[in-house]
């Protein structure tokens, strides 16, 4: 089987194809018998590959005359991340490289050679540092674009420190699901097994593991999930009393409704909401691994509920709002090249539309907590202060944005508000 050649096809469809890399790098590994080292290679040159398309091109700029056709510019981008990236000996890789163009056009393959071998000659291209946008961009390979967008709410070193965190292998992080185990029987299966793990600072059902756990007996008995800590964070800042009433509006895939199940102790009532139909069967098989009895399912846009139930219904009210998702870029590896200064735009008057619709939900004396996998501060902070401008009588109790950096967890934001009484003078 020829791993780079699968590679560099996936490669293609998500660079000039419009694909999603997760969804096609799976395609790929259902479609093709791969060996354990086989299937580690061709992830690691797709991911490898489109993660530093910017950087690469950047390199290969002064050894190409003129604009290539696709898929050659994939077999020169991939050879060269090989060559700059990973420990494999350069003359395998022009080899590999001229045999792929071969494969497409017998013609193509000295061109490639001569590409890659007088690249191979010269000193890597250094990186200009007189201008910041265009450094950042190119070193960490994200469009100029969003280095400026980025740049507008942090400080340089802080967008460095972002970028450099995203290039990071993100450790895996596990929720301890207290339906069906303690902190302790888990910990004492992990060391009878010699599967390192550590406790984390901010969220108490958190370990960080140093194996995949998804095919452990932990996980499919349900004792364990997989769930970012800083995902885990929303629901402990939320803190349900038992027996409480809780709306969780944009619940899909369920890691916070399930999590707040486990805090209130199957006790109460919790109505999870989704407008995607597909995911509510995954859901409910999450939910059922679990040991989750005590959520509703709904099938509802977030924006109509308040129409369905009557209002000030709720003791808590969750809105994942969606986002852009500019904090979990470092495994979202082509997200960055598919959002917008208007996708964004977009996301900002749907997540004003959310708020609106989930005062209506809350109780006085009630709380709202909104967070979101960004951390551009237009989705975030300013998107609440605009909201509590409206509605004078939410408090902010709590408030958090969390950098990817900071504590090895998901880019995110946390915000739980009160709903104040209202005299009815």
């Amino acid at each position: 089987m020829n791993i780079r050649k699968l590679a560099s096809e996936a490669i293609e469809k998500v660079l000039y194809k419009g694909a999603y890399v997760n969804i096609v790098i799976n395609e790929y590994l259902s479609k093709f018998e791969f060996y354990k080292e086989e299937k580690a290679l061709f992830t690691r040159l797709v991911m490898g590959t489109i993660e530093k398309k910017i950087t690469l091109a950047y390199y290969l700029e002064p050894f190409l005359r003129k604009k290539q056709k696709p898929w050659v510019n994939v077999i020169l981008l991939m050879s060269v991340y090989q060559i700059v990236f990973m420990n494999v000996e350069n003359h395998y890789v022009v080899n590999e490289a001229v045999n792929l163009g071969n494969l497409k056009d017998k013609f193509v393959g000295g061109f490639i050679n001569g590409v890659l071998r007088n690249f191979l000659r010269n000193e890597l291209r250094e990186i200009p540092r007189d201008d910041e946008i265009k450094y950042l961009s190119i070193k960490y390979s994200y469009p100029t674009w969003l280095v400026s967008y980025l740049l507008k709410d942090y400080k340089f070193e802080v967008v460095e420190k972002i970028l450099e965190k995203n290039d990071e292998v993100k450790k895996l992080a596990i929720r301890v699901n207290t339906l069906k185990a303690s902190m302790d029987e888990v910990k004492n299966v992990l060391d009878s097994e010699n599967i390192k793990y550590e406790n984390h600072p901010l969220a108490k059902d958190a370990l960080i593991v140093s194996e995949a756990m998804m095919n452990h007996s932990l996980f499919k008995e349900g004792k364990i999930t997989i769930q970012d800590v800083a995902s885990q964070m929303v629901s402990e800042v939320m803190n349900p009393t038992e027996n409480s009433l809780v709306i969780d509006l944009c619940s899909a895939p369920g890691s916070k409704t399930s999590h707040i199940s486990a805090l209130m102790n199957n006790s109460g009532r919790i109505y999870a909401c989704d407008i995607h139909q597909h995911k509510m069967k995954l859901m409910k098989s999450n939910f059922k691994r679990l040991g989750v009895e005590n959520v509703m399912l709904e099938l509802i846009d977030a924006r109509l509920v308040r129409r369905k139930v009557k209002a000030e219904s709720f003791d808590y009210c969750l809105l994942d709002m969606p986002c852009s998702g500019l904090g979990v870029m470092g495994h979202k590896v082509d997200l960055k090249y598919n959002i917008s200064y208007e996708s964004i735009d977009e996301i900002i008057n749907l997540q004003s539309e959310l708020l609106e619709s989930s005062y209506d939900l809350v109780k006085k004396n009630a709380y709202l907590i909104v967070s979101t996998c960004t951390i551009n501060k237009s989705e975030n902070e300013e998107q609440v202060r605009k909201f509590i401008e409206k509605h004078p009588d939410m408090t902010i109790v709590y408030e958090k944005t969390i950098l990817p950096f900071e504590y090895d967890t998901d880019g995110f934001y946390i915000c739980k508000m009160k709903k104040g009484a209202i005299d009815e003078a």
